[in-house]
């Protein structure tokens, strides 16, 4: 049966019964959070691998100065990176793009009133399930991108989510052209102490990847790190004994994952704890050791992987949970080896349809 985003033997009932009792007598403590390639490293804000979790209000509020100079961050960091930070840091408080996104919104909307007081946002938002665009080079009138601003506004309110898309003039704008063009704006606004008259706009470049990433960031995908070693020689060995024969990159990646979903077992504990090679050597993990054993695997086969990691709901209730994402002929494809039933491509031990997505990663930050 399914469990907090892991998979439970008859054998391991014994040992459920008293981790249970262990969790209701345990409160996890706070640790030293870390800034690591654009992540942050903090146990207690990711408990992941089966930990019941809830999505709880995210109050933060800020001036138009630190909108601005958190703007000319973010557009710079887009500008460098042809892609959208982890996470924002803003009024000493480190939020989602998705969160950043409705502060933007917010602060054109009261600019556009003439008002410059504080803005508060006292929920958290998450981000889209699936951006698409249709959206063309041109302007955008700053009549229109006020009104999309209310727009936006409208529907993170009701929905408690950033849209696939919102329609403009110029096209279907997905998320990521949101998060560049408002902080345009708002940059504007700080240099000019005035909202512009027409923003540009571009279609956000999407190569063969998914979420903004061209085909150069694959590297980042591929390299050896200290929980998903794939340099490793045992891991490099395995891997190459898995993929023996197989000919093709999908038949390659299939059978890595199969391998990982069909030797390991499942067992309770939050975040990073033994990493690839502590999970290879005793065949038991959480989602997030599972996963590390998954990527190193793979990537020791020359596949790119991530990790991705989000609130999901399983039969018995919502976990925080961690999963990869191998990349095969120009399309990434779920992994998530902890779920007998699950499949390379194909997850059924909890709902795709309603997960909340908190983040995804080159290496996994908890």
């Amino acid at each position: 049966m399914d469990f907090g985003g892991g998979k439970i033997n008859r054998k391991s009932i014994a040992i459920v019964l008293m981790l249970t009792v262990a969790i209701m007598l345990c409160i996890s403590s706070a640790a030293a959070a870390t800034t690591t390639n654009n992540t942050v490293r903090n146990a207690t804000a990711y408990q992941a691998a089966g930990s019941t979790t809830t999505t709880t209000a995210t109050t933060v509020t800020v001036t138009i100065s630190q909108l601005d100079k958190s703007s000319e961050s973010v557009k710079k960091f887009i500008e460098t990176n042809k892609r959208l930070p982890n996470y924002v840091t803003i009024s000493g408080k480190q939020i989602s793009t998705a969160q950043f996104l409705t502060l933007l919104s917010y602060g054109v909307i009261n600019l556009n009133s003439g008002k410059t007081t504080s803005i508060t946002l006292k929920k958290s938002v998450n981000a889209p399930p699936s951006p698409t665009q249709t959206a063309k080079s041109g302007t955008i009138t700053k009549a229109n991108y006020v009104k999309y601003a209310g727009n936006l506004k409208t529907f993170i309110e009701k929905n408690g989510r950033i849209p696939n898309f919102l329609a403009t003039t110029s096209g279907n704008m997905r998320y990521e052209s949101l998060v560049y063009m408002y902080s345009k704006i708002i940059v504007f606004y700080g240099d000019n102490k005035r909202l512009p008259n027409t923003v540009s706009v571009t279609p956000w470049t999407v190569k063969s990847t998914s979420e903004g990433s061209t085909t150069t960031d694959l590297s980042q995908y591929l390299k050896s790190t200290t929980d998903a070693p794939s340099s490793n020689t045992t891991i490099k060995n395995l891997a190459a004994s898995i993929t023996k024969g197989k000919t093709t990159t999908y038949a390659k990646a299939q059978a890595i994952f199969n391998w990982v979903r069909d030797n390991l077992t499942y067992s309770f504990y939050y975040n990073t704890i033994k990493g690839a090679l502590g999970a290879l050597s005793s065949r038991s993990a959480n989602c997030c050791d599972t996963t590390h054993l998954l990527v190193a695997l793979t990537r020791a086969a020359g596949i790119a992987a991530r990790y991705q990691h989000g609130e999901c709901q399983f039969s018995s209730g919502w976990f925080g949970h961690v999963w990869a994402q191998v990349y095969v002929d120009g399309k990434w494809y779920n992994a998530d080896a902890i779920g007998d039933s699950n499949t390379f491509g194909t997850i059924k031990n909890w709902n795709t349809n309603t997960v909340k997505l908190k983040g995804t990663y080159a290496t996994l930050p908890f």
